[in-house]
């Protein structure tokens, strides 16, 4: 028996086919079913499309987007100066000095065209032929419209035709027109300035980090002579730092030497311009007594990481001119000496090419390479003349420079032998691999993971609690040679790095041979220890140095062992994050706790109320921070205990005359007394009742104007439109505490929250049986991988030859510099 649903009256009949019950069954697809999104809502609904992730790479994509603005100002000869500015709340501004976005009516929009830069996908002044830009890093007109969309608020200011110009944006809608404000004083320069607010709804944390921003803009300084880029940061008062190299990419290249032994005085520099070939270049190199190659080349700005036609007419260009100066100074004999190759001529160089072009041409999906092909040749011949000229001039350097490539030559011909060990190995010839590698039975390597593991003791646990299918497991014996500092033939004679370098089997430096990788996972797994980090950081540094396409290829990660394990009756749970640890800590909870603020009204908590007293706490914090840095440590406390701050009162004029009422404070019982002013200092007196106790304070009169005190007062009515005000009584069950601030609210929560769990600290992989190293570290289903990236070569090439070189002081300023961001010492 079957049974059908009554058709409606009011609808008409209609016929359904077997083709439409397939359909609808298997999911339709037709014209209802295709989305069009206005505006700004496709980079809000995919923000990986248009910044890559919405993780710290993205955010930090926002800045450059901006930044990238400003220089291209800089590149067509209209601004001097960048400056950036990280505020207490995360917000970024970044303003210059340039020509400012124009604000005029655009015909055809209704609208300005500030609004339209910022509103609409590909709009700006790098299309056509007309006066915006000859050179330009940002091509595709989408950098500041993205910014816009992925901002919780934006703020821009434009001053250009007399007059400064505002508009506001909240999530990329416009708050109202552009507004015309004061007019520009006697020799005020134009220029933008655009603060944005990332969105805590879109990035996995809002959280910058100064050494990132601190070396991309500190490249982009060297990449645009003359160029002075500030950037400041306002969580740490006074942290500043500028950037201004006339010398330009000379000085890139003296900075990339710092910690290395030139062995040439004067840095070869060079620059062509030629209409013909569609641009100009600038070359910097310089040779020093290291082992390792460091030349880097840019387009527009632009890394071009996978190089292309300038960096191929460089290299040609080079071992030509070096060939050629040795066989007529008869450093070598034409009819006994065979050439010099490219990799001999290039030991010990660090170079940087950057190209300037009108019509850029990348390849590839990164746009990292650069495809103009006339390029190649241009840069040749330019090269070709200008180091020719170069070792004429410097017969001595030039005589220094063929020496050490002649050196590396007789090097390169003696760890021939040792280089043919290494090689990956044919099926037939598997019984070459290391005996101590406990290889994988599958054959696929990209199914394959290679787990680097530190002493055979802990090469005994992993092989025990593997996945004998796909994980191998190769222990290393002690440490391996560090190649920062030592020749490739010296390299290749020690037995583990041997031993690494044919378990993996792709070979090294000019026979590498990414295809012949026999794992597409390679897992660092190490101690948690100072041992350990050193083995790691010796891994690394050979995987950089000789086969640093591997980690461009995404293989290589770093294992990481949980952080904490809580133990819940008979049951354990390994927490590797903080936020994770707070997530499992309140899972179910939260709408448990009883907590009631300074009013005596009760607060209920919620998962989104949670979250969101979180992301207004962390700005509260930053604000009170530059609060104290910048007036001194007991100004927040007097703000908080005169209740100034509760009422949300700013502007000097606002606290006097609240000041003056010399009101009993009923919080905290505080009688507050003006004794007096001047231009420059406010004198008061605070008097606690029940102790009679007295104090007396000096602050400067623009404390109640500057942007710290009225971002703290914004950020403490949000939390307390959220919460109410402290003090706070929180309790779950029979355990309470109280807190009487934010600050501590948000730790006596958790605190409560831990009652009937055993939290303790795991110090990581020397501590765990094979089952537990099996379960959290190497299971594919629990473990955590941290992948090893390179954001940015040129940086990395000077941290490793700081950290792993010659000279110690570089790595005691390294320590003494980093010292303070240290949380786990092992000693």
């Amino acid at each position: 028996m079957t049974t059908t649903d009554s058709p409606d009256p009011n609808e008409p009949d209609e016929e359904v086919t077997p083709q439409a019950e397939v359909a609808k069954l298997a999911g339709s697809y037709d014209a209802g079913d295709i989305t069009v999104l206005e505006g700004l809502e496709a980079v809000r609904h995919r923000p990986g499309m248009y910044i890559g992730s919405t993780g710290v790479r993205g955010l930090h994509h926002l800045v450059w987007e901006i930044v990238d603005n400003s220089v291209d100002e800089a590149l067509a000869g209209h601004n001097d100066e960048v400056r950036i500015t990280i505020h207490p709340d995360n917000s970024v501004t970044v303003g210059d000095n340039g020509r400012g976005i124009p604000v005029a009516v655009m015909e055809g929009e209704g609208k300005s065209a500030l609004e339209v830069v910022l509103t609409v996908l590909h709009a700006g002044g790098k299309f056509g032929d007309g006066g915006g830009y000859k050179v330009s890093g940002g091509l595709h007109g989408v950098g500041s419209s993205v910014v816009n969309a992925l901002s919780e608020s934006l703020k821009v200011e434009v001053r250009r035709d007399g007059h400064v110009w505002r508009q506001e944006y909240v999530r990329g809608a416009p708050q109202g027109p552009i507004q015309q404000g004061e007019p520009l004083a006697e020799g005020e320069s134009t220029g933008t300035s655009i603060t944005f607010l990332p969105d805590a709804e879109i990035f996995e944390t809002t959280d910058y980090e100064w050494a990132t921003l601190e070396q991309r803009l500190r490249e982009t300084a060297f990449l645009t002579r003359g160029l002075r880029i500030k950037l400041a940061d306002e969580r740490e008062s006074g942290k500043k730092v500028e950037f201004h190299y006339e010398g330009g990419i000379a000085d890139f290249v003296s900075f990339l030497n710092d910690g290395k032994d030139p062995i040439q005085k004067k840095v070869v520099w060079f620059e062509t311009q030629d209409e013909e070939a569609g641009g100009g270049v600038e070359v910097a190199m310089q040779w020093n007594s290291t082992y390792q190659e460091s030349v880097f080349s840019f387009a527009n700005n632009i890394n071009t990481h996978e190089g292309g036609s300038h960096l191929s007419g460089f290299r040609s260009a080079l071992t030509a001119t070096v060939n050629k100066w040795a066989y007529d100074r008869g450093l070598l004999k034409r009819d006994k000496d065979s050439p010099l190759s490219g990799e001999d001529v290039r030991e010990g160089l660090t170079a940087v090419i950057s190209a300037k072009l009108t019509n850029p041409q990348f390849e590839g999906q990164t746009k990292t390479k650069l495809g103009n092909p006339g390029m190649q040749s241009f840069v040749q011949k330019v090269v070709n003349e200008k180091l020719a000229e170069f070792f004429e001039e410097n017969p001595a350097e030039a005589g220094a420079v063929i020496r050490k490539a002649i050196s590396a030559a007789q090097a390169r011909s003696a760890a021939r032998k040792a280089r043919d060990l290494t090689r990956r190995k044919s099926a037939l010839e598997n019984s070459r691999l290391p005996g101590k590698l406990a290889d994988c039975s599958v054959k696929d390597p990209s199914l394959s993971e290679l787990f680097i593991v530190e002493g055979d003791s802990a090469g005994g646990s992993a092989k025990q609690g593997r996945d004998r299918n796909t994980q191998a497991i190769l222990p290393l014996r002690g440490k391996i040679l560090n190649v920062e500092r030592a020749r490739i033939d010296k390299v290749l004679q020690n037995n583990e790095v041997q031993a690494l370098i044919t378990a993996i089997g792709t070979g090294v430096r000019d026979e590498f041979d990414i295809t012949a990788a026999r794992y597409h996972k390679l897992i660092l797994m190490t101690d948690a220890d100072v041992d350990g980090a050193h083995i790691r950081t010796l891994v690394l540094t050979l995987i950089f140095r000789e086969m640093q396409e591997l980690i461009e290829a995404g293989y290589v990660y770093i294992a990481k062992p949980p952080l904490y394990k809580i133990k819940q009756g008979s049951h354990d749970r390994y927490i590797e994050k903080e936020s994770e640890l707070e997530e499992v800590l309140l899972s179910d909870k939260l709408e448990k706790f009883e907590i009631a603020n300074g009013d005596g009204a009760a607060v209920k908590l919620t998962p989104a109320k949670w979250q969101k007293f979180g992301r207004l706490r962390k700005q509260h914090e930053g604000w009170g921070s530059a609060l104290r840095g910048e007036h001194g440590s007991e100004v927040v406390q007097f703000l908080a205990s005169t209740g100034l701050v509760h009422d949300g009162i700013v502007g000097t004029d606002n606290v006097l005359a609240r000041l003056r009422s010399g009101v009993v404070e009923k919080e905290t019982g505080i009688h507050v007394e003006l004794l007096s002013t001047d231009d420059e200092h406010l004198r008061i007196r605070t008097t606690e009742s029940k102790t009679n106790l007295r104090r007396t304070h000096d602050l400067r009169r623009g404390l109640f104007d500057s942007p710290e005190y009225t971002g703290f007062v914004k950020v403490h009515q949000q939390l307390v439109e959220l919460l109410g005000q402290p003090p706070f009584t929180v309790a779950l069950a029979d355990r309470s505490q109280d807190a009487d601030t934010f600050d501590e609210l948000s730790r006596a929560v958790l605190s409560v929250a831990q009652k009937g769990v055993q939290l303790s600290r795991f110090k990581g992989l020397g501590e765990m049986n094979a089952d537990q190293l099996g379960s959290t570290t190497m299971n594919p289903e629990t473990r955590t991988l941290q992948q090893v990236s390179i954001e940015d070569a040129a940086a990395a090439d000077r941290l490793f030859s700081m950290l792993m070189g010659e000279h110690v002081e570089f790595r005691r300023d390294f320590i003494e510099e980093h010292a303070r961001q240290v949380v786990n010492l092992d000693v």
